[in-house]
């Protein structure tokens, strides 16, 4: 499975479960991003599983040498087998939802892709649909969705190839917060063997509305739990006894990770 390298970086959905009602902007000087919520709020980082697994189906077709398109057909069963979503009635359900988020939330940002900046603002999916089919007891069933992606991703991903592999463990992160470490740890560490970023600009890439302290509270939790695929962090004094700073290492290879 692949990852925009540029929605891994910066805060682009919300982290919370709760619908999110209030725009979430982030501006560190150098880069801007405002994105608005649609009806049923911003689409959220759960949501973001099907834009990992529709990137992920044109970077294997590129890969491949094939030709691609802006829009994909696959099996909604198989984005919900990848993902870990489970293939009940609901998930099928929280699927929907996820689609109207992702088309419905409004993103505006100064990130350029292949060259080329947005002065307006667009949706994660252009558009979508789903196709049904009876089965032989009459009952319809979601058999294949179709999405549109986006421009600005898709020149992202077929010009820039701008995609990192992840974790496929990341898929059973339950927490918001947890998926938001280990994207910012698996853009930021590479091959370096440590990474370190201010707790206030952490906060800000996470995209939390919580404050300073509070999140600090749930980040102690999370570094106590030990649950980030591929990474261990720690928080630790900054120089001379300045700002907290948060560590990002390289997991050991022999360590043990319960997802959180």
């Amino acid at each position: 499975m692949k990852d925009d390298r540029a929605l891994m970086e910066f805060p682009f959905f919300s982290i919370q479960k709760q619908p999110r009602m209030e725009p979430l902007i982030y501006d560190d000087g150098r880069t801007q991003i405002t994105i608005e919520p649609g009806p049923k709020g911003l689409a959220t980082i759960w949501d973001k599983d099907v834009l990992l697994y529709v990137v992920s189906l044109i970077n294997e077709r590129i890969e491949r040498g094939m030709d691609v398109d802006h829009t994909v057909r696959f099996a909604a069963h198989d984005l919900l087998r990848v993902t870990g979503r489970g293939t009940g009635k609901r998930s099928y359900e929280l699927l929907l939802d996820a689609l109207f988020r992702l088309r419905s939330t409004n993103i505006m940002t100064s990130i350029e892709s292949a060259d080329e900046r947005d002065r307006r603002g667009f949706g994660w999916i252009e558009t979508w649909r789903v196709v049904e089919r009876k089965t032989s007891t009459g009952r319809k069933i979601m058999a294949a969705i179709e999405i549109t992606l986006n421009d600005w991703m898709f020149r992202a991903l077929v010009k820039e190839r701008r995609v990192l592999t992840i974790n496929p463990t990341y898929f059973d992160l339950e927490s918001g917060l947890c998926r938001r470490l280990y994207e910012i740890g698996r853009k930021h560490l590479g091959n370096q063997d440590v990474w370190q970023i201010s707790l206030e600009k952490l906060a800000k890439k996470i995209g939390t509305s919580r404050e300073l302290r509070f999140f600090k509270r749930d980040l102690l939790k999370i570094i106590k739990d030990d649950a980030i695929p591929d990474y261990k962090l720690s928080l630790e004094v900054g120089p001379r006894g300045g700002r907290p700073v948060v560590i990002f290492e390289h997991r050991k290879s022999n360590d043990t990770v319960v997802a959180g």
